[in-house]
């Protein structure tokens, strides 16, 4: 990856009962407290979706069925920029748990903006929320 390429990243977009699944960032991190859709970094021979499946078992021990690719965001901190990808994905096992993240929470669309997203995060809600 050369300096101007984004790093890629994913997002799990799992809606039950009209909410959605938001994920708080650990202590001792990068953006600590702040609140995302849950996914993580993809790594080198790894697709994107393979990301995902990976990341929702190792932050919350669930298993995903990773669906349609719903949106892309760019997104430049002042040390990265990022393109975040965000897929529909479906629970298949398990119900989420705070393995590496400190608190989940199920959240109603209309209720996204009163929780403190990381920046990408919050365009993705944008554009996928939008009322």
């Amino acid at each position: 990856m050369t300096m101007n390429e984004p790093l890629a990243v994913t997002a799990a977009i799992i809606e039950r009962d009209g909410e959605v699944l938001l994920a708080q960032r650990p202590p001792g991190g990068r953006h600590p407290g702040c609140w995302e859709f849950p996914g993580g970094k993809v790594e080198p021979g790894e697709s994107p979706e393979q990301c995902l499946a990976r990341e929702m078992t190792e932050e919350m021990g669930i298993r995903v069925e990773v669906g349609e690719l719903l949106a892309r965001v760019r997104h430049d901190y002042a040390d990265l920029k990022l393109e975040l990808l965000a897929f529909r994905c479906t629970m298949i096992e398990g119900e989420p748990e705070d393995l590496h993240c400190s608190a989940h929470a199920w959240v109603r669309p209309s209720d996204l903006g009163s929780y403190d997203l990381l920046p990408p995060d919050a365009l993705l809600a944008l554009a996928l929320f939008r009322e």
